[in-house]
């Protein structure tokens, strides 16, 4: 049986920007399917009847009250926000995105004698993508870089969606393109997702994908400038 300890939740970002700089502590998301009630006249039993619609809410806690430039309190502040996405990984293997209007409700707590907290509820009228993979991890990178390869296991057909975070980068960057690639062997690359420049962080994108993705993919980012960048990216298979 896997098991992933805290360590491992590496990504969680909103439109870019990183979360985890404010150490959330807890961090839970409830997927439902809305049900209404049909119990009728002469039913012994409460029946409850799928209506077809369903709904994802998220919370995070624990966090400390970041007052700091693209931080915790200057992305949540305006409420209820406005169509967003927000990105995570449990375990740095699997990918997590709900996508949507977000409606949130954002509690700053004060003690004395210890420090502000702040607590995130997100209700996503939206989508809710589960069947993601990591392709690379959210690291730091000065120069041009490929990532390691990552075996899906098997081809799909269906097509998908790549996505990218990128949550920091240094003035001396003047531009940062990162791609996704795919193979059946892990040899023959070719390209499957182009992202747009990035100029400035943080900055999130999605490529849709078309067909055919194989068996193993990776992720190159190119660098121009000087400094350092911290880039996240994977995929959604259809």
């Amino acid at each position: 049986m896997a098991k992933a300890g805290s360590a491992a939740f590496t990504l969680l970002t909103l439109d870019g920007v990183n979360l985890l700089g404010a150490k959330v502590k807890e961090f839970a998301w409830k997927p439902e399917a809305v049900q209404e009630d049909t119990t009728g006249l002469g039913d012994s039993w409460i029946d409850q009847t799928p209506t077809g619609i369903r709904r994802v809410t998220v919370t995070q806690t624990g966090q400390y009250f970041d007052t700091s430039l693209n931080g915790l309190h200057e992305t949540l502040a305006a409420m209820p926000l406005p169509a967003k996405t927000l990105t995570w990984s449990p375990d740095g293997v699997l990918l997590f995105q709900a996508r949507g209007t977000l409606t949130t409700g954002y509690e700053v707590l004060a003690s004395n004698g210890a420090l502000t907290k702040a607590n995130v509820t997100y209700t996503i009228s939206g989508a809710l993508d589960a069947n993601g993979s990591v392709i690379q991890p959210a690291e730091d990178h000065t120069v041009t870089w490929t990532s390691a390869s990552v075996d899906h296991g098997a081809a799909s057909t269906l097509g998908g969606t790549a996505v990218q975070s990128v949550t920091a980068q240094a003035v001396g960057i003047t531009g940062f393109v990162g791609k996704v690639q795919h193979a059946p062997d892990a040899i023959a690359w070719v390209d499957l997702a182009t992202f747009a420049n990035v100029t400035a962080a943080p900055n999130q994108q999605s490529v849709a994908v078309v067909g055919t993705i194989n068996r193993y993919t990776q992720f190159v980012g190119t660098i121009t400038g000087t400094g350092t960048i911290r880039v996240a990216a994977g995929l959604f298979r259809t």
